[in-house]
């Protein structure tokens, strides 16, 4: 290994003017360059074909409701603490509401970003051969990141940090072979940048101490551990200090959060969980695959077993590892690194925050958790094969012919590229977005025709767009759908109907209003057929075509008369009811059980008439519906604008 200053000018490419007009002209960096445009195409005609799912519209409405401060910023969301990607976030749905345009923009930007540093790395590792374009090909094209481009709130956990861990090495290296401090302060502040959108951007420090002390340092790698700590020692105590802070703040928020550390329970599910992530999901990924995806639901899929294929990357892998250990003289290391980044920053947060709430098999098959490992994977390939700029006695066995060599390279190569592109096409053909696509625009367009003053009730939205039973009340219709109604068209969203109300309407499965009617037990007609019951000052009794058990219904009274008041009583359950002059229909929230009704007039003067009554729950009625059919999701939906009014949250 030369020394630092010796290595330096020939590890910095592009360091000039001169150089950089050759780059322009180099083969090497005109085919890279190719690649990451032909990528960034790829990437958006799949990112065209989805759209916001889950978790997005919980973040997104956080974002609206919450100012710009440092509670909101800070707030652990689903085990993360991510300020930047709340900031992303807060400022992308104020510019344009639920507009997944805006969304792949800022998703594309990034990936161009990233690709151009993982190639400014590859460069700065090994120089401008064109073996580098065998790992940049698999970093930019593997299945890993598939499933993590289709949810926004995952591409802003795995996407930022792996620019910025990709940007912190190689000003780290910079800083290894020139010895200059800057390049040290450069690679901590893209590590304090990283830890704003993850935590596990913690673990870039030890990444780069064993980079350094594998292939910078000469000797044993225990050897050059020590020398690496003594001689950089600067830039550790930059790097140590910022994780030790960070740690320090995630610790403290963490315990102002209902979401803590659980136990990852049985032995059995760990080693299913660590054995699904490494067999059936990291291996074939690597390879191109899976090939076919497992979609429980309609918009999201996980890797499956492909019988045969999938067992064949398993012995190409042994194979691509044993070789690179017969010819490469510190190829093992590159591996060791590749599987502590898998078991550290992959493996174990999955074992440590989901295992007891989710099936250790669907976690294993869920390509997102693997998706910030793509660089590492990339950047361990190279090391496994080829020699870092400068780095003496790189080979432990005579190198074999080129033509075999390139043969087999490009047989590899060729097989995961187009592995990949089946393993998207698939993805694209087994997974949709319209449902939910469809649900949002519909309701934009019902929000806009509706009457002013419309009250609506809010319900659960349909799972495909929340799944009320893992997101509860941040699946209802009020955070969701509120935001959507013109600000001049003073729309409120109730979550119980209370009292008279004209114009009550509600969201059906397909993202249309239509009335809400009040289903369950009604009242008997009644006796004489004088089409009504009195509300007398003695307690009249109305019976209901069901017994109901306790539960928290809600009685719709049809009535007509004078202003009156009365009291209604629903087996235990008593209520004071203020009854307007004219018609309408007054309702009545309540908890109790029976199968009748009692009411008495409480105030002087005449009776007033109620000529139906139902106890039930409040459900979308029949046509007429706002708009009359679902929106088509066709292009991509754009929404500006808040203007709802909803209850206070309680």
């Amino acid at each position: 290994m030369p020394h630092v200053e010796q290595a330096h000018a020939a590890a910095i490419p592009c360091a000039s003017s001169g150089s950089t007009r050759r780059a322009r002209k180099d083969p090497v960096i005109i085919a890279a360059v190719a690649l990451i445009g032909g990528q960034l195409c790829w990437k958006a005609y799949l990112l065209s074909h989805f759209y916001f799912r889950q978790d997005d519209f919980q973040l997104m409405d956080q974002a609206l409701s919450r100012d710009l401060s440092l509670s909101y910023l800070f707030t652990i969301n689903g085990g993360h603490m991510r300020p930047g990607g709340q900031i992303i976030t807060w400022i992308m749905v104020r510019v344009s509401l639920y507009n997944w345009s805006l969304a792949c923009i800022i998703t594309i930007a990034l990936l161009a970003a990233a690709s151009l540093a993982m190639l400014r790395l590859l460069l700065l590792l090994f120089g401008r051969r064109p073996a580098i374009l065998i790992p940049l090909v698999i970093f930019l094209f593997t299945p890993l990141t598939l499933p993590g481009l289709s949810f926004w709130a995952t591409t802003m956990l795995w996407l930022p940090p792996t620019l910025t861990t990709l940007m912190a090495l190689d000003a780290h290296v910079r800083h290894v072979r020139s010895g200059h401090i800057g390049y040290a302060i450069a690679a901590a502040a893209w590590l304090a940048t990283g830890m704003l959108f993850d935590e596990q951007s913690v673990l870039v420090p030890a990444l780069a101490f064993a980079l350094t002390s594998a292939y910078f340092v000469p000797g044993s790698w225990l050897q050059a551990a020590r020398q690496a700590l003594r001689r950089y020692w600067r830039a550790w105590a930059m790097y140590a200090a910022l994780t030790v802070g960070y740690v320090v703040l995630f610790l403290i928020q963490l315990r102002t959060s209902p979401q803590r550390p659980i136990s990852p329970g049985r032995l059995s599910s760990v080693l299913t969980l660590a054995s699904t992530m490494l067999r059936v999901s990291f291996i074939p990924a690597a390879f191109g695959g899976p090939w076919h995806w497992f979609v429980p639901g309609v918009d999201y899929g996980y890797t499956v077993e492909t019988p045969g294929v999938t067992q064949l990357t398993w012995l190409l892998a042994a194979l691509i590892v044993a070789v690179s250990l017969w010819y490469r003289r510190h190829a093992l290391r590159a591996w060791l690194i590749l599987a502590g980044w898998f078991v550290l920053a992959d493996f174990l947060p999955v074992m440590i925050s989901r295992l007891t709430e989710i099936s250790a098999t669907i976690l294993g098959e869920d390509l997102h958790y693997l998706a910030d490992s793509a660089p590492i994977l990339g950047i361990c390939l190279g090391l496994a094969f080829w020699p870092v700029v400068g780095e003496e006695q790189p080979y432990r066995a005579a190198r074999p012919a080129w033509v075999p060599v390139a043969a087999a390279e490009l047989t590899l190569v060729g097989g995961f590229f187009m592995g990949s592109l089946w393993s998207g096409a698939a993805y694209l053909n087994e997974t949709s977005s319209a449902s939910t696509r469809s649900y949002i625009a519909t309701a934009r367009s019902a929000l806009a025709r509706a009457k002013p003053g419309t009250v609506i009730v809010s319900g659960t939205t349909p799972p495909i767009v929340m799944y009320a039973g893992y997101l509860g009340r941040a699946a209802q219709t009020s955070p969701v759908l509120g935001p959507l109604a013109p600000q001049s068209s003073r729309i409120r969203f109730v979550t119980t109907p209370k009292g008279v109300i004209r114009n009550l309407m509600i969201f059906d499965s397909k993202g249309r209003l239509r009335p809400a009617l009040d289903v369950g037990a009604t009242s008997v007609s009644p006796a004489g057929g004088t089409g009504c019951w009195p509300v007398f000052p003695t307690t009249t009794r109305i019976p209901l075509s069901a017994s109901l058990f306790s539960y928290g219904w809600i009685a719709q009274l049809r009535y007509s008369g004078p202003a009156t008041r009365m009291r209604l009583q629903f087996g235990s359950a008593v209520r004071e009811v203020a009854l307007p002059a004219g018609r309408g229909d007054i309702y009545v929230p309540l908890t109790g059980k029976g199968a009748a009704v009692l009411v008495r007039r409480l105030s002087p003067g005449p009776s007033a008439c109620i000529s139906s009554l139902t106890v039930g729950l409040m459900y979308a009625a029949r046509p007429p519906a706002i708009p009359s059919g679902a929106v088509a999701a066709r292009g991509l939906v754009s929404v500006p604008g808040r203007g709802s009014r909803t209850e206070p949250k309680p």
